[in-house]
């Protein structure tokens, strides 16, 4: 017998496999009880889902639990109580029973409409349903409600009906997002909370700013200045500015909500920055506040995460998606806007328009002619304006946004009582919107009319004077005036506005944005000119700031071929400067992204700069990074003095949260070593440190102790408290960095170690809603594993489709394990064996410790697969090939001294040997099964149940092998592959 891996007392078969499954979940269960409910829309919704349920064969409530992501007492709720579920929860049950979710959003809709006798909705052509549910949610309801359809399909429409219905007795606060806010972080925020406080002279946001907490207004000032009344603004470099802006936003809500019904309204929200939707998500989750927001379904220029974001948070959110008018809402539609238009008219237009309200209002309006398509329409309209009318909608267009009327006054440089004549024409043209602040042109495919009617100086005179005219308004974000400096052509003054833009999306943590107008200052800068009077910029902030908002993005090498340039061509930095550009490019060109020793060269040079000046927090992180190379590079012995002396520099320097770095990866070093009290060490420089100092720091100190959680097999739960902390403050920024997405998967691959699948996908699913990775591919690796073990094996193949060996690099060893795991389990242990020798031959030093254990365990496993019936002597060569390649490997993952993770695999490695040599027998099997019970890791303990079974069938130990089966099955718990192939070993049994 297979002596004890760690020591663990010897147990019989009998006693291994004797322990009964705990008590557990039916797979079915009988009917549910249902509420008592009088006649009508929500008794018709709840019998229609009782039937689907039956229709389904009454799965068990932990059973739908599972596959909507929901707990099972949300589950028993919606089907036995009275209240009315929200509809993403409702929709998930529908789709999880293969129900018709169209006919249930029908059925939910028309159970939300209210009964109350109360007033009536505004007319409007249609929507009564829609407009009576967005009514109750701002009156009463509560959370996000969501008006969903494709561009000009009313939802403006609807959600300004359903708040004149309300105004006299909810406060509304408006904002509007528009195609510039990407780059103008909380635009609508800022705009709702300003319309806000211009009401009653300012008296509402007054009195709701006296109840909050003192810090509320300084935090507030970021988005209004105007509340900055002492002139003190809060400090840009507070890492927590953003922190307590969240806090301060939701604190001012909830005062507005205690005082008296306040709702939100926030239009075209996916148009929205990332940091707007952030704060959505955080006032939805985290207070009481109604939102009432809409969303365009069909904008292509939306990009991948905002829909991601919309996908998630429409589970938990209300959600009204709008279709075309039908024939007679389009009848009603038009005679409402044209009193006097025929219904064979109105007829004629819904069949050219498939009652697309935007299309049938526009066509209504058209004088002459039938134009085939809508720019057509809309060009020909706009052709028609001329002189004063033509010059207002000119400017709008230009602007692209609602401008205050005295901001077009100034523009134009117009009588602003001739302007109000030219405004009301526009108006009863169906051109103009108007609101309280501001005017506007009734619809962005308009702007674009009018923009294409513009000559070429026309537009350029245009852009400079709303510029100019913009840049004297202390409200308005410096990329817009960027925007319009550079169509106006005007270089010198872009630059300038593009720096005080780079500047402020920095403060606001909207890295991408920053990162991109830094890039935009770059190709503006004079050549080999070191500063500009522009901002007292010089070129190094410009660099440095690019390469660390690249960075912060997740977007690391796009970077690279920047700072090479700039090293290459430009002689205007000093020592210390070229320094920390040369370590910034070597961390770009690291192991973590590239092969090879093109970082460990970089780094050389920038610490040989740094060694010619003063020691430095400088040098401190170049030797920190010289470290962590050297170890990726498997050379320990240098790595650990090379980090012994960088936390002696940091220390010195006293640099206190980069001393934790150093020491965090030293810690980590002694851990991949096989020295556990590593793990000790680490602990110890978190808890003298903490977090909270630098956040890119935060995440590579959480990265390491989370990967020592891993390599010493720590728990899940472990894992995942150590990841938390560093993981919300990301979220909070809205950080995606590289250190983010291996702390991510992390902590997704403790929780698929513990048998916990439906856990880790929903660490992983946020993150990888496409199935086509980024640059950084290891978030979309895990989740091709998760789904393999989840059982959906061509989700898994078409992932992994893209993740092609080769083109990651780094990653291909992670590659090949997903794709042999998937090759395995899908019948083709041939192609899965190909692909981790590959993956094992010539590039085992650069293969993390905790990794390389289970990349040999899946290849014995292919191979004894793969010559299950292949003559002896061909077993015995794939035998002797798997020990050379262990043999080869930098350091044995089976010696006493590897760490955990991958000594643990080594009685399932001679017992895969021996399966491989046709000389496996029950007790090699129990011993890999002590092993893997004493860690909870119920997979691999029920994967070797299943073979120890399958061994005890083979040698007559009748009795054992049905044990070994039943204990196999408990533990094979979502794991679908392993499932079936426990059951379908039972049901040869009996």
């Amino acid at each position: 017998m297979t002596p004890p891996l760690f020591g663990l007392p010897d147990r019989s078969a009998e006693r291994i496999v004797a322990s009964e499954p705990t008590s557990g979940e039916r797979g079915r269960v009988s009917a549910l009880p249902r509420p008592d409910l009088p006649p009508g829309p929500a008794r018709s919704l709840n019998d229609a889902l009782h039937g689907l349920h039956h229709r389904a064969g009454w799965p068990s409530l932990r059973t739908l639990a599972r596959e909507t992501a929901v707990s099972h007492t949300t589950v028993s709720k919606v089907f036995s109580t009275p209240a009315l579920p929200s509809w993403g929860t409702l929709e998930l049950l529908v789709e999880a029973l293969d129900g018709d979710t169209a006919a249930f959003h029908a059925l939910w809709l028309a159970a939300s409409t209210s009964v109350d006798g109360s007033e009536p909705p505004p007319r409007i052509a249609g929507r009564g349903t829609e407009l009576d549910v967005v009514r109750r949610h701002l009156e009463s309801g509560t959370g996000l409600l969501l008006v969903t359809g494709e561009a000009g399909i009313g939802k403006t429409t609807v959600v300004q009906a359903a708040c004149d219905s309300v105004r006299r007795s909810v406060t509304l606060a408006a904002g509007r997002c528009l195609p510039l806010s990407t780059e103008i972080p909380l635009m609508p925020f800022t705009e709702a909370l300003r319309g806000l406080g211009r009401r009653d002279s300012g008296r509402a946001m007054s009195d709701a700013l006296g109840e909050c907490p003192d810090y509320v207004s300084p935090a507030l000032a970021t988005l209004l200045p105007e509340l900055g009344a002492t002139g003190e603004l809060p400090d840009p470099d507070d890492r927590w500015l953003r922190q307590r802006l969240f806090s301060a936003v939701t604190e001012l809500t909830e005062v507005l909500s205690r005082r008296s019904a306040f709702a939100l309204v926030l239009e075209d929200l996916h148009w929205a920055d990332d940091l707007t939707l952030d704060l959505v998500d955080h006032l939805f989750r985290t207070s009481r506040t109604r939102i009432l927001a809409t969303w365009r379904t069909d904008d292509p220029d939306v990009p991948s995460q905002r829909r991601d974001w919309c996908t998630r948070v429409r589970r938990d959110a209300g959600v009204i998606g709008l279709g075309p008018l039908t024939r007679e809402e389009t009848v009603t539609q038009l005679t409402v806007l044209r009193p006097g238009t025929s219904r064979t008219a109105a007829a004629l237009i819904h069949q050219r328009t498939h009652g697309q309200p935007l299309f049938s209002a526009q066509l209504a309006h058209a004088d002459a002619g039938e134009p085939t398509y809508l720019r057509e329409l809309l060009d020909g309209r706009v052709a028609r304006m001329g002189g004063s009318a033509w010059r207002v909608a000119a400017v709008l267009g230009v602007a692209d946004r609602p401008l205050p009327e005295p901001t077009v006054v100034r523009t134009l440089e117009v009588d602003p009582q001739a302007l109000a004549s030219t405004l009301r024409e526009l108006r009863d043209l169906q051109l103009l919107g108007v609101t309280d602040a501001a005017v506007h042109l009734r619809h962005p495919l308009l702007a674009e009319a009018v923009r294409r009617r513009l000559l070429p100086g026309e537009r350029v005179d245009l852009h400079r004077a709303l510029a100019a005219v913009l840049a004297e308004d202390q409200e308005v974000e410096p990329a817009e005036i960027a925007r319009h400096w550079h169509a106006a052509g005007q270089k010198p003054e872009e630059r300038r506005w593009r720096i005080r833009a780079a500047r402020a999306a920095a403060e606001r943590f909207a890295a991408s944005q920053s990162a991109d107008d830094w890039l935009r200052v770059r190709e503006l800068w004079p050549p080999d000119a070191r500063a500009v009077d522009d901002e007292q910029a010089d070129r190094y902030e410009v660099v440095v700031g690019i390469a660390n908002q690249l960075d912060l993005a997740g977007r690391p090498a796009e970077a690279i071929p920047v700072l090479e340039a700039e090293l290459v061509t430009s002689d205007t930095y000093d020592v210390a400067e070229r320094a920390h550009l040369l370590a910034l490019l070597a961390r770009f060109n690291s192991s973590q992204f590239h092969v090879g020793e093109r970082g460990l060269e970089l780094n050389e040079q920038a610490i040989e700069l740094y060694r010619s000046l003063p020691p430095s927090a400088g040098l401190a992180a170049a030797l920190n990074w010289r470290g962590t190379e050297l170890e990726w590079h498997g050379r320990r012995d240098e790595a650990a003095a090379v980090l012994d002396e960088a936390a002696r520099v940091a220390a010195a320097a006293g640099d206190a949260p980069l001393e934790r770095s150093v020491r965090a990866q030293r810690a980590w070093q002694m851990v991949a070593s096989g020295d556990d009290t590593g793990l000790v060490e680490m602990e110890h420089a978190i808890e003298a440190f903490g977090y909270g100092h630098n956040l890119k720091r935060d995440l590579a100190v959480a990265v390491r102790h989370s990967d020592a959680l891993l390599m010493t097999c720590g728990s899940a739960a472990a894992v995942d408290a150590a990841a938390r902390p560093a993981l919300e403050l990301a979220r909070r920024w809205n950080i995606s960095s590289g250190h983010v997405q291996v702390l991510t998967t992390n902590v997704s691959q403790a929780w698929r170690r513990e048998g916990c699948v439906h856990r880790a996908l929903e660490v992983v699913s946020d993150h990888t809603a496409d199935e086509e990775p980024g640059p950084f591919p290891l978030l979309h690796i895990e989740r091709a594993t998760v789904d393999v073990l989840r059982g959906d094996a061509e989700a898994a193949r078409r992932r992994l489709s893209h993740l092609e060996s080769g083109r990651f690099e780094v990653m291909d060893p992670f590659i090949v394990e997903a794709r042999g795991l998937h090759e395995v389990w899908t019948g083709d242990p041939g192609a899965g064996l190909r692909a981790l020798v590959s993956a094992l031959h010539g590039r085992h030093d650069e293969i993390a410790p905790g990794t390389v254990g289970d990349l040999l365990l899946l290849a014995s496993r292919a191979a004894a697969d793969m010559c299950a019936a292949a003559p002896a002597d061909e077993r015995r060569d794939a035998a002797r090939t798997l020990e050379t390649f262990r043999a080869g490997l930098h350091h044995d993952p089976f010696e006493p001294s590897a760490v955990l993770a991958d000594r643990a695999a080594a009685p399932q490695w001679a017992a895969e040997l021996g399966r491989l040599h046709g000389e496996d027998h029950v007790d090699a099997w129990l011993a890999a099964i002590r092993t893997w019970d004493s860690l909870s890791r119920p997979h691999d303990a029920a994967y070797c149940r299943w073979r120890a079974a399958q061994c005890a069938l083979r040698d007559g130990q009748g009795t054992v092998a049905p044990r070994l089966l039943k204990r196999a099955a408990r533990d094979a718990h979502e794991h679908v592959p392993l499932s079936e192939a426990i059951a379908r070993t039972a049901m040869g049994h009996r």
